[in-house]
């Protein structure tokens, strides 16, 4: 095994100390770890051996105490990021769970700063707070092993992590409860320190969501000069590691050089970069509601009045704008109600917009009004030495009308619309916006970094290569850089022999018949929670589904909790609880797709009643619609990676067992129709329809 990787870093050309001092890590971990094994059955000897190579999927610790494990698939994912630091190279590259693709790409990244002092600092983005955290821990220890001093890494979490003086100000200005006056004392106890959400454990949701930082005023704050959280983000990252989230770094990407964070990094590496293209899509999109519209106007014909004198916009022109919003709500509930039933409409974040001929004929009238307020205004204004319409309403009402104009343009308007839901009960909405060129703007944004860049996850893949995830984020038109793209490095896991892929046939098509399917889904479930004893994990793609689930699964019949994921319920408790009772069930969806991550047989379980389609969404269907078949080429790549997802919630360890249960039968049924592309997108061989071998599964893995 050492000659082959030395021979790797000869092919590779890998000349700089760096690279071989990567390398010659790796292969002392090895070496330390190579075991004789007795003279056994050889089908016993190898699975011992890779069970001696293959460490717990818990963190190492890296210390004098104990050795890093060695992983064959984490040696070639180091390599390959220390060639990508060497030659300044834009990597792409997966490595599947059990990989331990942090310490792949913090070694390296590490002994670069010690053997490099061109290097000016580095930038870490992930997608979720529980990772920056492992981030940390995890540099200081590669620190401490490889001896560097003089050496700091620091933490950026997203704005709505930290307390906002400001507001804690205006807060107790408004309760009469002095028991909150603690949260300012400690803000003065703990000066010079920014404090987040974790020094306020006890404060409920519902009051922390009212002092933690919100619309950052930044210098024009009274409380700038003290502000922790604003001084922190204007640091000088040279000769440091910046960990901090997606949202943040994509705000920086959009500023390209006048980005402080990135202007003096010579590295960046995005974790979990299967999100990276919805998070910088985020960052561009706009948003424009009735109110703002209504007050724009009035704070026009306000600002052309002189003295007691009353000028108000026209009714009909409020009439029109009220009218517009109600068609707008109306057009999205009734595209929602062609694929699905909600439960709440605030969990909808993107609904199609079909614009009818009357409502087209609407728009134009309204712009027509609009336009002709501008223009009474300015006249008004005339009549007065001095006046003039309010420029920022006039801007407002200017854009709006070219907003209206662009969405009248359907599938040729420049910038993808939608609706957004603000309540539960859908009864006020919000037009969204976004320019369709995101993929365009993100790879100028990734052309201009003047470093490395190692984009990695545990699925960027989609079918057998990259090529969906590298358009998507605009790869493809990155200019003046080289893209490497690393072949997949696919888990140590034995899945063959620690997962059974559950896939029944006999359970009705959602599409056809939604009550019937969850009926039919509800006494399978049944059936496999009494099977494993409880010990599962229910992913749904939708609140709706869930709570139909729950409400009929008879919660009487079983002696174990049955946990369900709701708004008033803390996340991190419900994970907790879930984990530490060992037979009970969670029903979930969204973040726990890839939120959970959970060793041990407290999850022996993983539940995907229906697949993870996108619904009813612009971007998606704008993607779609590039290609003759819009299915294969967008749908199906977006569901596979999601429910690669859900089901690497299973295995997180080489002791882990259990079975993943797909029931929506539609899996089968393009599986066949697509010549096996969704079963050679997951690592699981051991599959099944039969219940039958689902229990011969369970009595001789589980029990």
């Amino acid at each position: 095994m050492a000659d082959i990787w030395k021979k790797r870093v000869r092919e590779l050309e890998l000349g700089a100390d760096v690279y071989n001092e990567v390398n010659d890590f790796f292969l002392a971990i090895e070496k330390s770890k190579k075991v004789e094994y007795p003279d056994v059955d050889e089908s016993k000897k190898k699975a011992q051996q890779e069970i001696d190579k293959t460490e717990k999927e818990d963190q190492p610790e890296i210390n004098k105490d104990k050795d890093l494990g060695y992983r064959e698939g984490q040696h070639t994912m180091a390599l390959t990021v220390a060639e990508a630091l060497k030659e300044k190279q834009i990597l792409l590259i997966e490595a599947q769970v059990g990989i331990g693709k942090s310490y792949a790409y913090l070694i390296p990244l590490v002994y670069s700063f010690k053997k490099n002092p061109k290097i000016k600092g580095a930038v870490i983005a992930t997608s979720t707070i529980a990772l920056q955290e492992q981030l940390m821990k995890d540099i200081a220890k590669v620190v401490e092993m490889l001896d560097i001093d003089d050496f700091e890494a620091i933490l950026v979490k997203g704005k709505n992590n930290y307390v906002c003086e400001k507001r804690v100000h205006e807060f107790l200005k408004e309760v009469v409860d002095p028991s909150y006056q603690y949260i300012l004392e400690k803000i003065e106890q703990e000066k010079g320190k920014a404090l987040d959400r974790d020094d306020f454990l006890t404060l409920p949701d519902s009051i922390w969501k009212k002092i933690n930082v919100k619309n950052c005023l930044a210098r024009a704050c009274p409380h700038y000069i003290n502000c922790q959280f604003t001084l922190q983000k204007e640091e000088n990252v040279a000769r440091k590691i910046v960990v901090t989230n997606q949202d943040y770094l994509a705000q920086h990407l959009k500023m390209g050089n006048e980005s402080s964070l990135l202007k003096n990094a010579s590295v960046l590496i995005v974790d979990e970069a299967h999100n990276l293209e919805e998070k910088v899509r985020n960052s561009y999109t706009e948003t424009i509601d009735k109110r703002k519209i209504e007050g724009a106007l009035y704070h026009l014909y306000n600002s052309v009045t002189f003295g007691e004198e009353e000028f108000y916009p026209e009714q009909a022109t409020i009439s029109l704008l009220n009218h517009f919003f109600v068609k707008l709500r109306s057009s999205a509930k009734n595209s929602l109600d062609r694929h699905l039933e909600v439960d709440s409409y605030q969990d909808c974040d993107r609904v199609m917009i079909n614009c009818s001929p009357t409502m087209k004929k609407e728009i134009d009238t309204l712009i027509s009004k609009l336009m002709e307020a501008i223009k009474v205004t300015d006249q008004k204004s005339k009549q007065y030495e001095g006046l003039s319409p309010d420029k920022r309403a006039v801007d407002i009402i200017e854009q709006f009308c070219k907003l209206l104009k662009d969405l009248l343009k359907g599938d040729k308007a420049t910038n993808l619309y939608w609706v957004k839901f603000l309540d539960k009960k859908g009864k006020y909405v919000q037009l969204s916006y976004v320019s369709k060129e995101t993929s365009k703007l993100l790879a100028n944004s990734l052309s201009r970094i003047d470093g490395s860049v190692v984009l990695t996850s545990a699925t960027l893949s989609a079918g057998d290569d990259y090529q969906y995830y590298a358009d998507s984020i605009g790869l493809n038109q990155v200019m003046g850089r080289k893209v490497f793209k690393e072949f997949p490095i696919t888990s140590p896991y034995d899945y063959a022999n620690q997962v059974l892929l559950y896939t029944p046939t006999d359970i009705t098509n959602p599409k056809l018949d939604r009550e019937r399917f969850l009926d039919d889904v509800v006494y399978r479930i049944r059936d496999l929670f009494a099977l494993t004893e409880g010990r599962s994990l229910v992913l749904f793609t939708s609140r709706s589904d869930m709570n139909y689930v729950y409400e009929h699964l008879g919660l009487e019949n079983f002696d174990y909790p049955i946990y369900l994921q709701s708004d008033n319920v803390d996340m991190k408790k419900l994970r907790e609880s879930f984990e530490n009772n060992i037979h009970s069930c969670l029903l979930a969806t969204g973040t726990f797709f890839e939120g959970i991550d959970i060793k041990g047989e407290s999850l022996s379980s993983v539940i995907i009643p229906r697949l993870p389609f996108p619904i009813v969404d612009p971007v998606v269907d704008f993607k779609a619609k590039k290609y003759q078949d819009g299915f294969k080429e967008v749908y199906l790549p977006e569901m596979m990676i999601k429910l690669r997802q859900a089901t690497g919630r299973l295995i997180r360890s080489c002791t882990d067992k259990g079975i993943i249960s797909i029931l929506d039968p539609r899996f089968m049924e393009y599986n066949e129709m697509y010549n096996q592309m969704l079963t050679a997108n997951l690592p699981f061989t051991t599959m099944t329809s039969d219940m039958d071998e689902v229990r011969n599964f369970v009595r001789e893995k589980l029990r």
